[in-house]
């Protein structure tokens, strides 16, 4: 009797191993993929998927009966790219207030508990199966990253910073630190968290930058760094992997007649933003000097150009009605809408200042690009007007209205995020032996990069997203 009840529960341990296989196994038949590293398509291929991975592209054949049990796509007319990349994703965000210690402003983030589920689900049915978190509380960006890889949240895979590091104070989203051993403290102690990259943030010294990259370097961790005091060239000589957000912000950019009155608009905030391009030549010896920098260290920029529309253009409709909104918690938005905004403050005269500079925003992404520094792109998601998945699909449209073509935006959107990430050996393009991790549009985004947002459906890990 005992070996007949082993007999019997082998018995349905093959079957439901076999049931288990059969689930895994999908096939996308007489679909055009699209080879983003070259800007091509190859019309009526099928693609066979079993446990997660893409196991043969060949061109579209009959369908047979014996592959009845596979879970099968039908792809005529419709065009298949790698999953979208969004390089800056801040999960554990939430209302940011100011308060003041006499004349020193002091910023607190409260960070909202159900915010990184809501943009870890929203992220993926837009589309973007791959993320990073540039910065925010280490234990809530590791626990995120966690909790995807367990299959314990819906979304895309995340790595993550975890709290930025900095000479000034931003509760619950900043460490401050003074001195070397406070960064290199510091920088250990988010390695044994468990995080995938250290950023370091606008106030630190050129001597605390290079203390900073060093250790990351040392212990196996790429740097990030949003950089105002420092500038792009000096980082890049120090070694910094990644530059996030398109703004330089340094006035050695600038002719010495202007620097003064960028240094005064620097002291008001968020003037700075446009005011650095409406003072910079983009044609200057400086600005050469800084583009074979970045080039001849293969530093790469993240210029997240959404957060910055959204702040040059924060008096039109686009954003602050965006019905996407209603996606996030209320919190956030009434946040957004009353205490915590990138133009708090701005007048008419200040938008139309700024928006007069949009044109410069758009001629140095160009010269970045077209001089070979790496772009990705990146959304700085959660932040004032930026949604998850919503704002990404922006960030492709202001990428090709900078006069990139859309076969170099869509290269931008997924296989120079998988570099940035150091995983184009297994996401990024639609290859044999790569992740199925793919989007099924229902358009060709070479022909129209705004087809990005016409989603069919998503597969991540080979498995389709409801």
């Amino acid at each position: 009797m005992k070996n007949m009840k082993m007999t019997i529960l082998g018995i349905v341990i093959a079957i439901f191993s076999v049931q288990v296989s059969f689930a895994q196994r999908v096939l996308i038949k007489n679909v055009n993929v699209i080879d983003v590293e070259r800007g091509e398509v190859q019309e009526g291929r099928d693609l066979s998927i079993e446990n997660g991975v893409i196991q043969a592209i060949s061109p579209t054949k009959k369908y047979r009966k014996k592959e009845e049990n596979t879970t099968l796509i039908d792809g005529a007319g419709k065009y298949v790219i790698p999953g979208f990349i969004d390089t800056h994703v801040h999960t554990a965000m939430g209302p940011a207030n100011v308060s003041f210690d006499g004349e020193t402003p002091h910023l607190t983030l409260t960070p909202l508990a159900e915010l990184p589920a809501i943009t870890a689900k929203l992220l993926l049915q837009h589309g973007v199966t791959t993320a990073r978190d540039p910065g925010g509380k280490t234990e809530i960006t590791v626990q995120t990253k966690m909790d995807l890889l367990n299959d314990k949240m819906e979304g895309p895979e995340l790595m993550v910073a975890g709290n930025i590091i900095d000479a000034t104070e931003f509760t619950n989203m900043v460490v401050k630190v003074s001195n070397e051993e406070e960064i290199l403290s510091e920088i250990r102690k988010q390695k044994r968290a468990g995080v995938d990259f250290i950023k370091l943030y606008t106030s630190l010294s050129p001597q605390l930058l290079k203390s900073g990259i060093e250790e990351s370097h040392k212990l196996g961790l790429q740097t990030i760094a949003h950089l105002h005091g420092t500038s792009w060239t000096e980082a890049s000589n120090l070694g910094i992997d990644n530059i996030v957000h398109i703004v330089p912000g340094h006035e050695r950019y600038l002719p010495e007649a202007d620097r003064t009155a960028y240094q005064q608009a620097s002291l008001m905030g968020s003037f700075s933003f446009y005011k650095w391009f409406e003072y910079v030549d983009l044609n200057s010896d400086e600005i050469a000097e800084l583009i074979q920098t970045l080039k001849s260290n293969n530093t790469s920029i993240d210029p997240t150009l959404v957060v910055f529309h959204a702040t040059f253009f924060g008096n039109k409709q686009e954003y602050v009605a965006n019905p996407m909104l209603g996606k996030l918690p209320s919190e956030l938005v009434d946040n957004w809408k009353t205490a915590f905004n990138f133009n708090m403050g701005w007048t008419e005269k200040h938008f139309s200042e700024a928006q007069k500079t949009w044109p410069k925003v758009q001629q140095f992404v160009k010269l970045l690009h077209g001089n070979g520094i790496m772009l990705t792109a990146g959304t700085d998601t959660n932040n004032p007007w930026v949604v998850p998945g919503d704002s990404f699909h922006k960030e492709l449209t202001l990428l090709r209205n900078c006069g990139l073509s859309n076969a170099e935006v869509l290269k931008i959107a997924t296989l120079n995020g998988a570099k940035l990430l150091g995983i184009d050996n297994r996401v990024g393009k639609i290859e044999e032996g790569k992740e199925a991790d793919l989007v099924l549009l229902n358009a060709n985004p070479l022909e129209d990069i705004s087809h990005s947002q016409d989603i069919n459906l998503v597969l991540s890990n080979g498995m389709v997203v409801d």
